[in-house]
């Protein structure tokens, strides 16, 4: 069994790298036995708190990088007749803590009736698709590989005093807003 415990922090171009589609609720766990697509076996034993994402690179225990694929999965396809719309149902799921993939014209969620009726009622279309699901992890999260800009993160770079007081003052704001304050 391949063994890995490392996100590649300077990637190997991506041609020719052994895959390993995993849907998104397995690239969110630390450890995993899973199997390549050509169907070699593999552990996981990644840091605590790994995200991993779509082209994410591991590193296996060989010294062989491994690309990471986001697997197709039942999602629901979130559009709207206008931005505001789209904004406005984005709004309301984040408000939820619901992980959204969120692409210029269309959110992608994991399939939820209860979300499907919401949306519906706040103007949005909702329409069930199958497709790889790669949410954002969130202004606190760390994770590996880059974001949408570019950027890398990595698990050295988060500073948990900052998500902490980050979620603090996000509690304290919800606390205010029900009692009425500003």
């Amino acid at each position: 069994m391949l063994q890995v415990r490392t996100v590649s922090s300077s990637p190997a171009p991506a041609d020719g790298l052994r895959r390993l589609r995993l849907p998104f609720d397995a690239r969110q766990r630390s450890r995993l036995a899973a199997t390549l697509a050509d169907g070699t076996a593999v552990a996981l034993a990644l840091p605590r708190g790994t995200v991993l994402h779509d082209g994410d690179q591991l590193v296996a225990s060989t010294g062989e990088h491994l690309l990471v694929e986001a697997e197709a999965e039942p999602v629901m396809r979130v559009t709207a007749l206008s931005p505001y719309l789209l904004m406005r149902a984005l709004y309301h799921l984040a408000n939820r803590h619901v992980a959204v993939q969120i692409a210029e014209d269309h959110l992608l969620i994991e399939r939820d009736p209860v979300l499907a009726r919401m949306l519906a009622g706040l103007g949005a279309e909702v329409v069930a698709d199958e497709a790889p699901f790669d949410p954002e992890t969130g202004a606190y999260a760390h994770s590996h590989g880059a974001d949408a800009h570019g950027h890398h993160h990595h698990a050295d770079e988060f500073d948990p005093v900052s998500a902490s007081v980050g979620e603090q003052l996000s509690i304290e704001a919800h606390a205010r807003r029900a009692r009425g304050e500003a």
